[in-house]
């Protein structure tokens, strides 16, 4: 898992570098609302990453202090779900407890879910799934360096589907987290997450689309949504800085989230709010992050299925960024 996500970590942080002059189409207009009351308590969550400076990668008891205190400050908040990235040494059951000593869940995580040239042992991930609650799970990132040809994603697509395959026969849900490279990836035509969609099944694997990253890389969430429907079933929700094209706090950047959330229908079981670190960045306080993009969905307003119409839709202008220690995912 580490091998995995320190990967994904160091290439996404090249591609934000590489990628900052691009231009967001569709998604820098229209802040204008689209109904509805906000996005569903039950349904929001918070990937850990945003927290990684703060935590850290260790598995000492330092560490664990300090995931209990982020904890205790989502539970203020008034998040229920946390997407975990790393089990910070502890047991499935130790963590399974702290979480719920500050009533809350994870129904997704990300781990490390392999390739074909690296197996994971996909039946233990399945097995600290079950005591963790976890249904939807996901590496943190393709092995974007792995993966040159069109041959090369196609077999992991397929390594994938089989994965899926197992997760389903044990009521869980794999999925597929996406960066930037999988669409600027393009082979006869069709981009690296052209060739996932169309190399595993609906029923072994869904999708988690990334909103920071697909719209870093030229393309259009509304689209997505539109071209491959249900397979999109959670949304990692993070901001973009029109000026640099740098990560934003969300509801401060130029994403139109109430936009993309009206597009999806209904059909988005989680919504992930999200910041890739900043690593010795102290300008940058993940707490802050966490909480005001909480605040956002929960007065975001779009229409949807089971939502009211109405007009408006929040958009927090909070001042400024905290001093604490700089994090994310």
């Amino acid at each position: 898992m580490k091998q995995s996500f320190t990967r994904g970590l160091v290439a996404a942080a090249l591609a934000i570098g590489m990628s900052a002059g691009v231009a967001d189409s569709a998604m820098a207009t229209g802040k204008k609302g689209h109904g509805g009351r906000g996005v569903p308590v039950q349904q929001v969550s918070v990937q850990l990453f945003t927290f990684a400076e703060y935590i850290g990668f260790g598995t000492d008891a330092a560490t664990i202090t300090r995931t209990e205190e982020v904890f205790a400050k989502l539970k203020a908040y008034g998040y229920k779900n946390v997407e975990p990235f790393t089990l910070s040494g502890l047991t499935p059951e130790a963590y399974r407890d702290l979480l719920r000593k500050y009533g809350l869940k994870s129904p997704s995580r990300h781990v490390d879910v392999g390739d074909p040239t690296a197996p994971a042992n996909v039946d233990q991930i399945i097995a600290e799934n079950k005591v963790l609650g976890i249904k939807y799970f996901s590496s943190g990132a393709t092995p974007n360096d792995k993966l040159v040809t069109e041959a090369d994603w196609v077999a992991y697509a397929k390594y994938l589907d089989g994965v899926g395959a197992k997760a389903r026969q044990a009521g869980q849900q794999l999925m597929v987290h996406n960066h930037d490279w999988e669409f600027k990836k393009v082979y006869n035509g069709r981009t690296a997450y052209d060739l996932l969609q169309a190399n595993t099944s609906k029923k072994n694997v869904a999708f988690q689309l990334d909103l920071y990253w697909v719209v870093q890389a030229g393309q259009d969430p509304i689209a997505l949504l539109k071209k491959y429907g249900k397979r999109i079933q959670l949304l990692h929700v993070k901001d973009r800085r029109p000026s640099d094209g740098r990560i934003e706090i969300v509801g401060r950047g130029q994403i139109d989230f109430a936009k993309i959330f009206a597009a999806a229908k209904g059909q988005i079981a989680y919504y992930v709010v999200e910041h890739d670190p900043r690593f010795g960045d102290a300008t940058f306080n993940p707490f802050e992050a966490a909480e005001v993009g909480f605040k956002y969905l929960q007065k975001v307003k779009f229409s949807g299925k089971g939502s009211d119409k109405g007009k408006g839709h929040g958009k927090d202008k909070g001042k400024g960024h905290g001093k604490d220690r700089g994090h994310g995912h």
